[in-house]
């Protein structure tokens, strides 16, 4: 788990950590989840809600494959609904 994690999505550098996830998503109403998820405090959201907020791109501009793998590497929990 990692305190802060930087990377590159479509060109734009990021800089996570943990504590501002937690921050952006305070008070957020979850969405329906359709498949993955990440707990975020002691909520459930879909891994592209959470990742569109806290990056500001557009969901359409990364996978939920690329949002588990850098929430995942801040230390959240993920899971996935069985098909």
């Amino acid at each position: 788990m990692a305190e802060e994690i930087s990377f590159i999505v479509n060109g734009m550098p990021i800089e996570l950590t943990a504590t501002a996830v937690e921050e952006a998503m305070r008070g957020i109403e979850p969405e329906p989840i359709r498949r993955h998820r990440v707990t975020v405090g002691d909520v459930q959201y879909p891994v592209k809600q959470v990742f569109e907020r806290v990056t500001g791109l557009d969901r359409l501009d990364f996978t939920s494959a690329t949002a588990r793998r850098h929430l995942g590497k801040l230390g959240f929990k993920l899971s996935r609904n069985k098909s």
